[in-house]
């Protein structure tokens, strides 16, 4: 089993990558396989309910029976449920990821590299649009490696530009900026899931919030990771949980989490046996701000594009047509 990389979370969403979601910026991040977001688990007449009283529902259970299960199906929420609850909002969060070699490992023909890495991935999330309007937002992530993209959408025009980049402005024809979206919302989700299967989960009414606390459970508590694990998230299976701990603050009233910390420690080997320790770390925020407004960036490009002559089109579409 090969040691899992060290990718950052997705904000352009927000999945972790040792939580099993794909990276920031680079070129092949869109066809790497993305595990499917846990839902709030499905309850007798729930079609019949509110998005308010399903939220309540899954805060029910949490207080109810605390466990990881409960957790992560309040954690699960879409950015969709976020800005229907929420109306105009913020989110930020810094996620830290660092996997090191227990001991020195040095260079050997025809044998793997084993190095240190640290990536320290940053996502700020402006949400501008309230109730039946048109799509409004901002967001924008970045590592500590130079690599990032900001994007902003106001109504259906969509302005982009990569890291010390100029701004290019086109039409929004696409919709995969959902999918950033619903990462970010869920990059709690991802975290408390990597812990999962050691996780000793504690909760607490205070009101208008719920007040949740992480650690790690007694060795006989443990809920062993299914085989069979999605593709990139195999070395789970035989990763071995050393250390977790966290705090989450959840809105009572829409099961949306406004404040985390949460830190999970781990042991893995490569494919050769050699022994590593990881750690991810993850703070976050998310909050209402009614009075957010968004204005489009200045000086901004049309998207450049490449004409294709005629005879070049139709060669490009032979070629196609006979593989």
């Amino acid at each position: 089993m090969p040691a899992p990389s060290i990718r950052p979370v997705r904000g352009l969403a927000l999945a972790l990558v040792l939580a099993g979601g794909p990276a920031c910026g680079g070129d092949d991040d869109d066809n790497l396989p993305v595990a499917e977001p846990a839902a709030l688990p499905p309850r007798p007449g729930a079609e019949h309910k509110s998005q308010e009283e399903q939220a309540r529902a899954g805060v029910d259970a949490l207080l109810a029976t605390p466990s990881p299960a409960t957790l992560l199906a309040v954690l699960g929420q879409s950015h969709a449920v976020a800005r229907a609850l929420l109306g105009r909002h913020t989110l930020k969060y810094t996620a830290e990821f660092s996997l090191t070699p227990v001991e020195p490992v040095r260079p050997a023909v025809d044998t793997p590299v084993l190095l240190a890495q640290k990536v320290v991935d940053e996502l700020d999330l402006q949400w501008a649009a309230g109730a039946g309007e048109p799509v409004r937002f901002y967001l924008s992530q970045h590592t500590d490696q130079h690599r990032g993209r900001e994007l902003v959408v106001i109504d259906e025009t969509a302005y982009t530009r990569l890291m010390h980049r100029a701004w290019h402005v086109r039409p929004l024809d696409a919709d995969l900026h959902q999918r950033w979206l619903d990462e970010a919302q869920r990059s709690v989700h991802d975290v408390v899931e990597l812990a999962a299967p050691a996780l000793a989960v504690a909760a607490a009414d205070e009101g208008e919030t719920v007040r949740v606390t992480l650690s790690l459970a007694e060795p006989g508590a443990r809920v062993p990771v299914p085989a069979g694990a999605a593709p990139g998230r195999e070395w789970r299976e035989k990763a071995e949980l050393t250390a977790i701990e966290g705090t989450l603050t959840i809105e009572r009233a829409t099961g949306l989490w406004q404040s985390a910390e949460v830190r999970v420690g781990y042991g893995v080997r490569d494919e050769l046996e050699r022994a590593l320790v990881g750690e991810t770390h993850l703070t976050g925020t998310a909050a209402r701000t009614p009075e957010l407004e968004l204005q489009a960036p200045e000086h901004v490009l049309p998207l450049p594009e490449r004409v294709r002559y005629e005879s070049e089109r139709r060669r490009l579409l032979d070629g196609l047509a006979g593989t």
